[in-house]
Formats: C-alpha cells, sequence, structure tokens
C-alpha cells in the first residue's frame, strides 16, 4: 500500500489537513514515553496516509493510547475514516489493498481480496470491511507487537462516500478498454445470472485495467455471497464454469469428470483452480488484455449433490458399429445422477455400449449398438 499511495503524493500534498485537527479534538498532552506506542501511530501515518506524522498528531495518538483513553481499533476508524483519507477516494480495491497493509501489514491473498471486494462491490459498507479486519487475529498480533491493546468495535454502519476518481488509480491509470468491460460483464452475466449494476461493472473493469489478475476477479464473483445464495448444485456449479471461465456451453462428459471429482472430495475451489489453468480461460484474458493470474487458496468448499429435480430433456448420439445414426432422447433421470444410456436400449440379441453420463439439462451422451453384421432399422 505505501508504495501505491506514493503514487498519489502530490495530490496529498495539495489535499493534506492535519489528521490530530480534524478526526479529534485538540489535547494538550506530553508525548507518549513508549517507544512502541509511537513506532504504532508513525506507521499508521506512514502506511496510510503516506506522509511522516506531524508532531501534534503523534503526539496527540501517543498519549491517547498510553493513558487508554484509545485502543488499537479506535486508532484504526480515526486515520481511515479521517478527511485526509477520504480525500483520496480510493476505488474498492484499493480501499482492500490499504487494509491488508494497515492492519495486516502484507499483500492481500487473492481468495481474501476477491471476497472483501466481492462484498463491496455488492454493497457492503467501508466500515463493515474495516471492522472485519481490525476485530482480527491478525490485526491483534500486529497490536501485541507494538505493545498496545487491539481494542474492537463495529463500524458497519459508517461508510465512505467516493466523489472523484481514485489517487493511486489516477497515478498510473490505464483505460478501460471494450474488450476488458465485456469479460467483467460476462462474469455478471454468466456467473451471477443477471446484468450488472453500473457502479459494479466500473469497479471490476477498472480494477483489471490497473493490473488485478483474471483468475482474481473471477473468484471475486464465483465465491460471493451473491453466488453462494444461489445454492447451486455441484452439476450446476460446474456449468456455470464452463460459461464463466471458457465461454462456452459445456461438454457432457466434461461436466461428468468435474462432478465426479467433487463427489469424491474435491472441493469447489479445486475445481476452479482446474479452470483457472486451461488453455481456454488463457485466451479469453488474452483477449481481454489482462493476466491470467494464479491458483486461489482452497478454503474446502463444499456444495450439494443435486437439486433433486427431474431432468427431461438428455440425449444420446446412437452409433451402430462405429457409424452415426441418429440422436435421440433417452429416460428422464434426476439431476446429478450419472444415467446409463445403455439402459435405454433394448436391441436383443445385440450388444449395447455407452459410458454413463451425468444428468442435466441438454446432457448428450454415446451409445454404441454391436450388430454383429445385421441390419438395423431406426423408426
Amino acid at each position: 500500500m505505501k508504495k501505491t499511495l506514493k503514487k498519489a503524493k502530490a495530490l496529498l500534498a495539495a489535499a493534506a489537513i492535519s489528521l490530530s485537527a480534524v478526526v479529534v479534538a485538540p489535547v494538550k498532552a506530553e508525548a507518549a514515553d513508549e517507544a512502541g506506542i509511537r513506532a504504532f501511530v508513525t506507521r499508521m501515518y506512514e502506511v496510510c496516509l503516506d506522509r511522516e506524522p506531524d508532531t501534534d498528531g503523534l503526539n496527540d495518538w501517543s498519549n491517547r493510547l498510553a493513558t487508554g483513553q484509545e485502543q488499537g481499533a479506535n486508532i484504526a476508524f480515526g486515520f481511515i475514516f479521517s478527511e485526509e483519507f477520504r480525500n483520496l477516494n480510493l476505488c474498492n480495491e484499493h480501499y482492500v489493498d490499504s487494509m491488508y497493509a494497515a492492519f495486516f501489514d502484507r499483500e492481500g491473498d487473492a481468495a481474501g481480496k476477491a471476497d472483501w471486494l466481492g462484498q463491496l462491490n455488492s454493497g457492503a459498507t467501508r466500515g463493515h470491511v474495516m471492522t472485519g479486519f481490525v476485530n482480527s487475529q491478525e490485526f491483534a498480533n500486529l497490536c501485541a507487537a507494538y505493545g498496545i491493546d487491539q481494542g474492537s468495535g463495529d463500524w458497519s454502519a459508517d461508510d465512505i462516500p467516493v466523489s472523484g476518481s481514485c489517487a493511486i488509480c489516477d497515478s498510473g491509470s490505464h483505460e478501460v478498454t471494450p474488450e476488458i468491460q465485456a469479460f467483467a460483464e460476462r462474469l455478471y452475466t454468466c456467473c451471477l445470472d443477471r446484468e450488472p449494476d453500473a457502479a459494479g461493472l466500473n469497479d471490476w473493469s477498472t480494477a483489471l485495467a490497473n493490473g488485478a489478475k483474471g483468475s482474481e476477479v473471477a473468484s471475486g464473483f464465483i465465491f460471493s455471497q451473491e453466488y453462494k445464495n444461489k445454492d447451486a448444485s455441484d452439476t450446476q456449479y460446474v456449468l456455470m464454469l464452463y460459461k464463466t471461465m471458457l465461454g462456452r456451453e459445456a461438454d457432457t462428459y466434461g461436466v461428468t469428470d468435474w462432478v465426479l471429482r467433487l463427489r469424491n472430495g474435491a472441493s469447489r475451489e479445486a475445481v476452479y483452480n482446474g479452470f483457472i489453468g486451461s488453455a481456454e480461460f488463457a485466451n479469453l484474458c488474452q483477449n481481454a488484455g489482462i493476466t491470467v493470474g494464479g491458483a486461489i487458496a482452497d478454503n474446502g468448499t463444499t456444495g450439494r449433490q443435486s437439486t433433486g429435480e427431474m431432468v427431461r430433456n438428455m440425449y444420446c448420439d446412437t452409433y451402430v458399429d462405429g457409424e452415426y445414426r441418429i440422436t435421440e432422447g433417452v429416460s428422464c433421470a434426476v439431476e446429478g445422477t450419472l444415467v446409463n444410456p445403455a439402459d435405454d436400449y433394448l436391441f436383443f440379441p445385440y450388444r449395447v455400449e455407452g459410458d454413463a453420463f451425468i444428468a442435466y439439462e441438454g446432457a448428450t451422451g454415446r451409445v454404441n449398438i454391436i450388430s454383429n453384421g445385421d441390419t438395423i432399422i431406426f423408426d
């Protein structure tokens, strides 16, 4: 975060306002003696505001911590909701980056960052996101390293209105091309099955234009609460990945393979990472002018095996002695179960072969009738 905020230094130099004069009432107090406390406050200035602390502000915040008037969580609120920080107008991506840098002292992991971005783009307040960070064990560890109390709080009702462009994006922004916007738009239509809202589409497109990875952004949709609320079955999940990550309809035997992996204990993240590593997803990212990115963390996400609904529109490509003859319907089955196409054919005494496949609307299996040289007539 410190490196990225330095890009906005010129803006801050023109708009910087003393934090102590705006956020807290002036307090006449001696500077705290504790080196750890002063180091913590100095770090907040450097990481959040990209500047050295002014003397009055450093003394005031340090004194409040030393006397127990404030704790780490309250200091966090004071900096993040200060007018100086607000003036940065950080986009959602860079706001999340600032949370990781300020309170975890690290860059965000792909899955975690995507989750927070998804929440913000779905309407969560910035106070809600900050609350999650400052009440965490990682922030507790950071506070302990400086010898201060973590504290706690809930600022979910507080938000930071963004009016204007992001200071960091402006310092090195790239154009949102039609290809980038189309990539982001497809995530809405294919994964969430809805038209994008203007603000969310703009945020995701801007993030991609400024270096966000394709895998990172896609996971923000696929593992978002909005998608989880759909309660998709394993089969529905795999069908969605084909459209979202590969830009095409699924092939029945590909779906069968992925669904059976889920049945055998693979997580949804593991299957997602399989799609991330495909040449087809790489081509989609290349066509959009963005970087593919890498695998996301495996959190062991599971789903449900079946919707329990009956599937009636399934088909089989029928072959006789290996020669294509006709495509015809097969009996209905419960969604997500295995269908053995050979069971639908009663051509005694002929031998019938066919690979089992997962049942879903439009699934197409294969069956081969071994005729032993006899003529088989289809009605």
